[in-house]
C-alpha cells in the first residue's frame, strides 16, 4: 500500500466543549486535528444497553410494544435496557427480565457487542441470548407491552409488527439465522 492509500488512524483533539450533561447522555463538541486541516466532531457518551434475545420454550421471543416520543410512534423492540459503567451484566439482565416483564431467566449467553451510531455516538450494545420462563404478570404503563411471537411469525411478517429499531433489528436477524430461518 502506497502511502497516500494510508488512512490517518487518529485525530488529535485540540479542544472539546461540554454541550449538554443529562441522565443518560453527554454531548461534546471535539475539535480536531487533521491532516490537511481541522475539522469538528458531535459526540453523543452513552454508557450501553444491554439488548435480550429471551426465547421461550415454544420458540417465541418476547417482544415489547413502547412508545417512543422520539419518533413520536410505536416500535416493538427486544427488551433492552441502558446499563451504568459499574454494572453486572448477568445482575441486570436477571432483574430486568423478573421485575420489569414476569420472566425468570436461564442459560445466558452473550453473543457479541456492536456499535449502532458509530458516527457520532459511543454507545456500545451488548447483546445477550437467554432462555425464559413468565412466572408472574406484570403491571406496566398504558404506553408499553409485552408479547411473546414465534420466529416463523416474526420471518412471514416482520413488517407488519412495527419492527423498526435498529438493535432489534440486529437481535432478531441473528437469531433467525441460528434457527436457519
Amino acid at each position: 500500500m502506497s502511502d497516500s492509500n494510508k488512512i490517518e488512524k487518529a485525530e488529535n483533539i485540540v479542544s472539546q466543549k461540554e454541550i449538554y450533561t443529562g441522565k443518560y447522555i453527554s454531548l461534546k463538541v471535539l475539535t480536531v486535528e487533521k491532516a490537511k486541516g481541522y475539522s469538528q466532531r458531535e459526540l453523543i457518551e452513552h454508557p450501553g444497553t444491554i439488548l435480550l434475545i429471551a426465547l421461550t420454550e415454544d420458540r417465541k421471543l418476547v417482544l415489547n410494544k413502547i412508545y417512543r416520543k422520539s419518533i413520536d410512534e410505536y416500535s416493538t423492540e427486544l427488551p433492552s435496557k441502558r446499563i451504568d459503567s459499574n454494572e453486572n451484566h448477568l445482575d441486570v439482565i436477571k432483574n430486568e427480565m423478573l421485575e420489569e416483564l414476569g420472566y425468570e431467566v436461564d442459560n445466558i449467553k452473550n453473543v457479541y457487542s456492536f456499535y449502532p451510531s458509530i458516527a457520532y455516538s459511543d454507545e456500545k450494545v451488548y447483546m445477550y441470548v437467554t432462555d425464559v420462563r413468565k412466572v408472574k404478570d406484570v403491571n406496566v404503563c398504558s404506553t408499553f407491552s409485552t408479547m411473546e411471537v414465534s420466529l416463523d411469525l416474526i420471518k412471514e411478517r416482520f413488517d407488519e409488527l412495527g419492527i423498526i429499531d435498529a438493535k432489534s433489528i440486529v437481535g432478531i436477524d441473528y437469531i433467525l439465522k441460528e434457527f436457519n430461518l
